[in-house]
Parts: structure tokens; C-alpha cells; sequence
């Protein structure tokens, strides 16, 4: 492509890849699961320390899980998730205790967040709303202004920013990373293109989740009276990447929670409550319990799962190429260059989720081309592969079967293969 690749989520890939290395395919669900896990303790640790009534720390938690569900795939933002409600965590004890030095543990963890994913971006953007905050204290306190919020040291904040920043070059790729989120920043075509980057439908109750956490914590900000300048510029944040795109929903309900349970500390002052152990043991108990009888209801096993991969993506076409050894170049569409990727790693792929490499007009043009728009027929792609294999779902297939550059010479209830003749 005649530039580099950047991997930014490198770190997150092998770690994937090792769950499926140890236990085939149901290592990757017990990574999704395992994650889930993680991300379910952690919320419940950003509610808890209010001291909110169980049954609302129960219902909060809940509805912050829902409100994710479909973003529990084996994905690298699951990383950012745990890692951005670490940082929240860190903030919070900072902002009531006072103890600013707390702040020193963020760069190590934004030297990890850079190597699994390029989200860490959110992170940087939440200590700078953090660092805006500090400085509308002081300099309102200088005009003999009062605002109720703590007094933390803008220039121990800016110290710290710029330490997570140093941090986030521990990578591969250095500055290069940089360069990458620069490139992404004006790739904003891919935001029409690419399903996951749409915004909420409103046609599954996760979305209607968001958006009841949405409205309750503008409530809640509203109803404490007093500005409050970091959850309400946190929120607005979270506003906007959760509603611009459905994949970023997480960070708006991780802020909402974080918000919604900040104002029991108003409502119950000076209520804790812990576990013992032995409720601690019991509920660990409870849940292997469940996860157990659910793996085998479900029928999590390497066969079960197999089947479920054969029929979302075109395994026996694939088996069917290298059986007969068919040659490149291979034209494929965007929703199965990962997978052939994978399967097929003696033909290189024409277009696959890597947009970094790829860019947006290439998929762009590899969109219409799969929809049959006009001009599909002189996609230099399509023009110079040997080899297509298309799902049967798209319109090209139709029109390939009428175009006498190619032959169908495999077909199956998933995909079709075309070879391209002499």
C-alpha cells in the first residue's frame, strides 16, 4: 500500500489471540466473559463508594451493563473500558480525599492503555477537563468567586498530563501513534460507512438504557444547583462520542454512573457499607455457578462454535479455494477481509478492517462496488483479481453472474466463488 501499518492495538491482539491459542474458539469467549466480568466489578466499584443503597447500586450497575451489552465482543475497547474506569476511580479518590499524589499512578496506566488501543485518547482528553476545572477554581477564587469543587494544583495537574502524554510514546510506534489519531481525526467519511460507527438506532433496549442514564444524570447535575464544573464537562464529553457513535457509548455511561452516584454522598452522608468475606465468597461461588450452567445451556465448545462461525462466514468457500488451490488476486468486501485474512494467508486480501492502511476512499469505492452502484465495473480491484469471494447477500454477486470477465465456480447457502477467465 506503500505505507506502514500501524498496529496501535497491538498489545490487545496478542492477548486475544492467546485466549484462542490456549482454548480455541471458547477462549474467546472466556475472554469476552472474563472482561465482562471485569468491567461489571469496576462499575459497581464507581457506585459503591457513594454509599447508595444496595438495591440502587444493584439497579445502577445493571442498567450501566445493558447499556454495553452489544460492545461485549471480543474487541480492544474492552481494554479501554477497565482502563478508563481505572483512571475515574483514581480521580474520584483524588477529588474527595485530597490526595493529589494519587495522580502519579495515571502515567503508568496510560503506558499500558496506548499499547492495547488508540482510545487512550479519551483518557488524556478527561485529565484536561480535570486540568480546566483546577484552573476555573483559581482563577474564581482570585475574583472572589466561590465554586464548589476541589482545590487541586493546576500545576500539578499539568505535570501530570504531560507525564501521561510521555507515557502514551512507550509504544512500537512512538509519535507515529500521533500521526495515526491525526489521520483518524480527518477520516470522517467512514463515519456514514462503517455500522459500528453509527449513531443509536433506538431499536434495542440498550439504546433506550443510554438514554435513560443520559436524562437522569442531567437531572441529577441539574438538581445539585451547584456547577459543578468536571462531571458536567465530562458528561457533555460523554454526550457527544456516545451519541455521535454507538461504539463509544461506553464512555458516556461510565460517566453517568460516576455522576449518578457522586450525589449520594448529598442524599446518604457518611453511609458505607462492606461486604464481609463470606458474602464475598458466596456471591464468587454464585457466579461460577451461573457462568458453568450457562457454558453448558449455551453449548460452549470448539464444535458448537465452529458451526456458529460457518454460518456467518464463508468456511467451506475457503475450504473449497485451497482444496483446489485457486490463485490471486483475491477482491473481497470489508465485512470478511479479517476473517480471509486469517484463512487465507497465501492470498493477500484487497480490503480489510485496517482503514488506517486502507484509507476512506478505498472503501468507499469497495462499498459501491459491492452494492452494484454505478461504476462497480470499473473498480481496478475487481478489474484485476483472479479470484472473488462474495457473500451471497450482496448485490455484486448477481451482477458477476452475468459478467462474462468471471465464472462461478463454487456456491453454497453463505458465499459464492468466482474465478476470472483468460
Amino acid at each position: 500500500m506503500g505505507k506502514p501499518w500501524i498496529e496501535y492495538s497491538w498489545l490487545s491482539e496478542l492477548l486475544i489471540y492467546a485466549s484462542y491459542a490456549l482454548f480455541n474458539l471458547p477462549g474467546v469467549v472466556y475472554f469476552v466473559v472474563a472482561m465482562a466480568l471485569i468491567i461489571t466489578f469496576l462499575g459497581h466499584q464507581l457506585v459503591r463508594r457513594f454509599g447508595l443503597p444496595l438495591p440502587a447500586e444493584v439497579a445502577l450497575v445493571g442498567a450501566a451493563v445493558g447499556a454495553i451489552k452489544p460492545l461485549m465482543t471480543p474487541r480492544p475497547w474492552l481494554f479501554t473500558i477497565v482502563l478508563f474506569s481505572i483512571q475515574l476511580l483514581i480521580i474520584d479518590r483524588v477529588r474527595h480525599s485530597g490526595k493529589s499524589q494519587l495522580l502519579w499512578a495515571l502515567p503508568l496506566v496510560f503506558a499500558i492503555w496506548a499499547n492495547l488501543q488508540i482510545q487512550f485518547v479519551y483518557g488524556l482528553a478527561v485529565l484536561g477537563l480535570l486540568l480546566a476545572e483546577a484552573v476555573l477554581v483559581f482563577a474564581f477564587h482570585r475574583s472572589g468567586i466561590t465554586i464548589q469543587a476541589p482545590a487541586l494544583s493546576p500545576g500539578r495537574l499539568m505535570l501530570v498530563l504531560l507525564a501521561c502524554i510521555a507515557a502514551t510514546f512507550l509504544t512500537p510506534y512512538h509519535y507515529l501513534l500521533y500521526k495515526q489519531i491525526l489521520e483518524y481525526v480527518g477520516q470522517t467519511g467512514v463515519f456514514l460507512n462503517i455500522s459500528e460507527l453509527h449513531p443509536m438506532f433506538f431499536r434495542s433496549p440498550d439504546s433506550w438504557l443510554v438514554l435513560m442514564l443520559t436524562i437522569t444524570t442531567a437531572f441529577i447535575l441539574g438538581w445539585r444547583r451547584n456547577w459543578l464544573p468536571f462531571p458536567t464537562l465530562l458528561f457533555l464529553l460523554g454526550a457527544v462520542l456516545a451519541f455521535r457513535a454507538r461504539r463509544d457509548a461506553w464512555f458516556l455511561v461510565r460517566t453517568a454512573i460516576w455522576v449518578i452516584g457522586d450525589c449520594g454522598r448529598a442524599l446518604w452522608p457518611g453511609r458505607s457499607f462492606a461486604f464481609s468475606k463470606a458474602q464475598i465468597a458466596a456471591s464468587a461461588v454464585a457466579v461460577a455457578a451461573i457462568l458453568f450452567l450457562v457454558g453448558i445451556a449455551r453449548q460452549i465448545s470448539a464444535a458448537s462454535l465452529q458451526g456458529i462461525v460457518e454460518q456467518k462466514f464463508p468456511v467451506r468457500a475457503v475450504n473449497y479455494v485451497n482444496a483446489n488451490q485457486l490463485p490471486g488476486p483475491l477482491f473481497n468486501d470489508y465485512d470478511w477481509g479479517g476473517y480471509l485474512l486469517w484463512s487465507l494467508p497465501r492470498l493477500p486480501v484487497a480490503i480489510d478492517g485496517r482503514l488506517n492502511l486502507y484509507g476512506e476512499d478505498r472503501l468507499e469505492r469497495s462499498l459501491n462496488t459491492w452494492d452494484g452502484r454505478p461504476g462497480w465495473n470499473s473498480d481496478p480491484d475487481l478489474a484485476g483479481a483472479k479470484l472473488v469471494i462474495a457473500n451471497k447477500q450482496r448485490m455484486l454477486v448477481s451482477l458477476l453472474r452475468s459478467d462474462p470477465r468471471f465464472k462461478i465456480v463454487y456456491e453454497d447457502s453463505i458465499a459464492a466463488v468466482f474465478v476470472a477467465l483468460e
